[in-house]
C-alpha cells in the first residue's frame, strides 16, 4: 500500500505541469471561448435571448472569481485522479487496461466517427444518474452544492464543483475506456465537445431557435434553457446532452417548453442593430 501510494505521488509530481497544462487548457478554450463569444462578441446579437435577468455586475464578478477559484482545484482533482489511475493499472494490471489506439485503420473512420457519438450517449445516461444521485438530500451538500451556488450562472459555472464531484466527473472516461476502444484523437474531439457544450450550457443564452425544444427529433438535443432551469429550480432536467432520460423518468420540469418558448419569442438583433427571424 505504501509502494502504491508513493507511486501515485510520484506521478502526480512528474506529470503534473504537462497535465494541468492540457486539463486547463480545454476548460479555457470552453469556457473562456463561450464566454467571448456569448457575452463579449455576440452580446448585442443575443440581447434578446437572456433566460434570466442578469445579476448586478458586482455580484456577477464575484461568482466568476469564485468558479475560476472551483474550476482551478476542479482541474487539479483531475490531474490527480489521473494520477491515480495511472498507478492502479500499472500496481494491480501490470499496464493499462485502456482501449485507446493511434493507429485509425486499426477500426476506421466511420468507427472513429460513431466512437464520438457513442461517448455522448454513454456519458448522457452516466451524468444523468449520478446527477440524480448528487441531488439525493444526503449527498447533495458534500457533492453538489458548491456547483449549486453559481444559481445564475456563467460559462465559468462548467467546472466549479466541489472536489467529490469532480471526481466523480472524471471517474467516467476510465470507465469507458476499459469498455470502449476509441482514437485518442477522438478522445479529444469528444472532451472538447463536452466542455464547450458545457459552458455553453450555463451560458445564460438561448442559442438554439425557435421551435427547437417542440420539435418531434430536435428537441431530443437539450438546450441551454433546459439546464438554466435546472440551476434556477435546483431540481429536474438532470441530464446533459439530451432530454431523454428526463422525459423516461418523469424529471423534466414542466415549464420547460413554456420557458424555452419564452425565451426565444423575440428575434435576434443583428449587428447593425436590425432583427434576424432565426
Amino acid at each position: 500500500m505504501i509502494d502504491f501510494i508513493t507511486g501515485v505521488f510520484t506521478n502526480f509530481y512528474t506529470y503534473f505541469p504537462q497535465d494541468f497544462y492540457t486539463e486547463a487548457s480545454r476548460y479555457v478554450i470552453g469556457a473562456v471561448g463561450v464566454w467571448f463569444v456569448t457575452w463579449i462578441l455576440l452580446s448585442d446579437v443575443l440581447e434578446n435571448r437572456r433566460i434570466r435577468k442578469p445579476m448586478p455586475k458586482i455580484l456577477r464578478n464575484k461568482q466568476i472569481v469564485r468558479e475560476v477559484r472551483n474550476s482551478t482545484l476542479t482541474v487539479i482533482v483531475f490531474v490527480f485522479c489521473f494520477s491515480v489511475t495511472n498507478q492502479i493499472m500499472e500496481t494491480f494490471y501490470g499496464g493499462s487496461m485502456f482501449k485507446i489506439y493511434s493507429d485509425v485503420s486499426e477500426y476506421g473512420w466511420p468507427y472513429l466517427v460513431f466512437s464520438i457519438v457513442l461517448w455522448s450517449i454513454v456519458l448522457d445516461t452516466y451524468f444523468y444518474w449520478t446527477h440524480r444521485f448528487m441531488h439525493m438530500k444526503r449527498f447533495y451538500r458534500f457533492f453538489h452544492l458548491t456547483h449549486h451556488r453559481s444559481h445564475n450562472p456563467t460559462p465559468f459555472t462548467a467546472y466549479s464543483f466541489a472536489p467529490p464531484e469532480a471526481a466523480l466527473v472524471y471517474a467516467f472516461a476510465p470507465i469507458f475506456f476499459i469498455l470502449v476502444p476509441m482514437h485518442h484523437n477522438a478522445f479529444i474531439a469528444a472532451m472538447l465537445i463536452q466542455i464547450i457544450r458545457n459552458a455553453m450550457a450555463h451560458c445564460g443564452y438561448e442559442l438554439f431557435p425557435r421551435g427547437w425544444a417542440e420539435h418531434p427529433i430536435l428537441g431530443i438535443f437539450a438546450t441551454v434553457t433546459h439546464h438554466d432551469l435546472h440551476h434556477e429550480k435546483s431540481g429536474g432536467n438532470y441530464a446533459f446532452y439530451f432530454t431523454f432520460w428526463d422525459r423516461v423518468m418523469g424529471t423534466e420540469h414542466p415549464e420547460y417548453i413554456e420557458r424555452f418558448n419564452r425565451a426565444t419569442k423575440a428575434p435576434l438583433k443583428s449587428i447593425r442593430g436590425s432583427v434576424s427571424e432565426a
